[in-house]
């Protein structure tokens, strides 16, 4: 594509006839006139010289001091710089005071004073290391006259006043040069404006139409030569009104279509880029700042999907593919992939979302409770079974024997019961995840009513259970149930844990805008390599002494209370030990968000 208007090429190319025409004499004048200034400054240097020679010749001297102060008067009245040299040093210089001139290096090397030791004439233009000027140096070879001794006369003018005669002449040239091509690109101007604001009128006529003015005709043009043009603009005007207005409701129906739809759509183009998406997918992918342009992987955080993407662009047969994506806050998309060409063969895809995240998290849950129950209640059920075999297989077993069997059936029975009951709660917690459920409620009050409830258990081993708060009426993000729930399990594990005659402790403090909930005992502890597993489910301390064997505990309550405080938005945690000087005791310590005071 041409780049240049009519204009700047006739512009151009008178510019570049009057370059061709000027620059040559141009730089021909000027090369003549430098020769003929510098012939003539060299001319007037050679005249000083023999004007200089003449009078030192005519005048007697006592003294070479008396002839220096001599050459510095007639220096000053000729405006030259005039120099003696004998024997390469100089013996007197107009420029150079008469006690310092031993201090000037030798001049022997002189250009212009080797020619005049060949019996010529020597004339330089050079640069002056003694006063730091450009001169134009002439010199000839003298004898001996009277006190001055055999040497080299020189005389120096500066070569300022040919350089500054010279570009005064430069200057004019230039301004002559530049009035020229002013004057010349003002006429190409002049010439061409009418013609260009016609070509302007027609072309801002067919822009207007080309931005959707479909309704403005060309009425004017700068020639019969644009007839054709116009003729084929008008027509092409008026087609594309017509099929622009069918394109347009096309796509209007396409898009309440495509919004209006509950799945996400992602449309991508040749390079595996979101060419679009309707507004459910940006909902699902809370992709405020839209997706379009991005890859696949920048919009969802999948390399899995991305992978697939990949898979069938790069593919040569086409194939559809599906899958599901896990997303953060436990969130399931169902995708599936179907590639498309369109009429250029260019292969692209669309990808559609279902959100499957309530079917997923009932399939994870039932999944989970079988798999949790099964594996749980084989033993006790093996016991069971394996004691009634034996009493049906053994009808005359001693009374005490069958009282112990049947003890045994009733506590893996009473076992399993209590498994179950915290399996039910664990899967409601699960659930247990909209907001609009939670309230604020009064963290304090439920801590004290938990403390009483548990009492009790206390008292049997003469444990001391103490409730300690910081502050009153701490109003919590929660509920009722489940708050209750997680303090009465954390209670009840201390006071399992604990030995008899000890102390249990629970606080509640507000720490960085959060209320901080703590259950403190003095039991032998937790072991450092079971703290980062002690809220798995069915993760129990199995030793000797602990309580849960006893019991028969399923290992399912600190599981429950994780779950119930993080659907609060709180955070749960063990520390253990506490008692640096026993190396015993455990705390649990839980956060919630406090609730904003009316």
């Amino acid at each position: 594509m041409n780049n240049y208007s009519i204009r700047n090429r006739l512009l151009t190319g008178m510019f570049l006839l009057l370059m061709v025409a000027l620059i040559p004499p141009f730089y021909y004048f000027d090369s003549s006139l430098r020769t003929d200034i510098l012939r003539d400054a060299k001319s007037r240097a050679v005249t000083y010289l023999n004007t200089v020679a003449w009078t030192t010749h005519e005048n007697r001297f006592s003294n070479i001091h008396e002839f220096d102060a001599w050459l510095k008067d007639l220096s000053r009245y000729l405006n030259v710089r005039v120099t003696y040299i004998a024997e390469g040093q100089v013996v007197a210089d107009t420029s150079v005071p008469y006690a310092k001139l031993t201090q000037l290096p030798s001049h022997a090397d002189r250009p212009e004073v080797l020619t005049a030791l060949e019996g010529k004439t020597g004339v330089e233009v050079r640069y002056s290391t003694t006063i730091h000027k450009d001169l134009i140096y002439a010199a000839q070879a003298k004898q001996a006259h009277g006190v001055i001794p055999a040497g080299i006369l020189r005389v120096a003018i500066p070569a300022s006043s040919a350089s500054e005669r010279l570009n005064r002449l430069e200057a004019g040239m230039i301004w002559v040069f530049i009035f020229t091509t002013f004057g010349t690109v003002l006429f190409g101007f002049l010439v061409t404006r009418p013609f260009l604001i016609s070509i302007r009128r027609l072309a801002s006529t067919a822009q207007s139409i080309g931005l959707g003015q479909y309704q403005r005709r060309i009425r004017t043009y700068p020639g019969t030569e644009f007839e054709p043009l116009v003729t084929a603009i008008n027509d092409m005007a008026q087609n594309i009104e017509m099929h622009l207005r069918m394109v347009v409701d096309q796509k209007k129906r396409l898009e309440a279509v495509f919004d209006g739809m509950t799945e996400g759509v992602m449309v991508l183009d040749e390079r595996g880029r979101i060419h679009s998406c309707n507004t459910a997918l940006i909902n699902m992918l809370n992709c405020l700042d839209g997706c379009e342009g991005r890859t696949v992987i920048e919009a969802t955080m999948q390399p899995d999907l991305q992978q697939a993407v990949d898979d069938i662009l790069g593919s040569p047969l086409p194939k559809n593919a599906s899958l599901v994506l896990e997303l953060p806050d436990s969130v399931y998309l169902a995708v599936n992939l179907v590639p498309f060409r369109d009429r250029q063969e260019a292969r692209k895809m669309v990808l559609v979302f279902h959100d499957v995240s309530e079917r997923e998290q009932l399939e994870r849950v039932r999944r989970d409770f079988v798999a949790n129950v099964s594996h749980e209640l084989k033993t006790p059920l093996t016991s069971i079974k394996g004691y009634a075999e034996t009493l049906i297989d053994a009808p005359d077993t001693p009374h005490s024997t069958a009282v112990k069997f049947l003890n045994t059936i009733l506590r893996n029975a009473d076992h399993m019961t209590k498994m179950v009951n915290s399996l039910l709660v664990l899967a409601r917690s699960q659930h247990h995840k909209d907001s609009s459920q939670l309230a604020a409620i009064d963290g304090d009050a439920v801590v004290e009513q938990t403390v009483r409830d548990m009492m009790p258990a206390a008292l049997e081993k003469n444990i001391v259970l103490q409730y300690n708060a910081e502050k009153k009426d701490v109003r919590v993000i929660a509920d009722l149930d489940g708050l209750s729930e997680v303090l009465r399990n954390l209670i009840d594990n201390a006071i399992k844990y604990s030995p008899r005659d000890s102390t249990v402790s629970v606080g509640l403090h507000l720490r960085d805008g959060l209320a901080s909930f703590s259950v403190r005992d003095e039991g032998s502890g937790i072991p450092v390599e079971s703290q980062s597993r002690i809220f798995e489910r069915f993760y129990r301390l199995e030793n000797e002494e602990s309580p849960v064997v006893k019991d028969g505990s399923a290992g399912l309550g600190l599981a429950i209370c994780r779950r119930i405080i993080r659907s609060y938005g709180g955070d749960i945690w063990v520390e253990s030990p506490i008692h640096s000087d026993t190396n015993t005791g455990a705390a649990f310590i839980f956060t919630l968000k406090k609730a904003l005071q009316s």
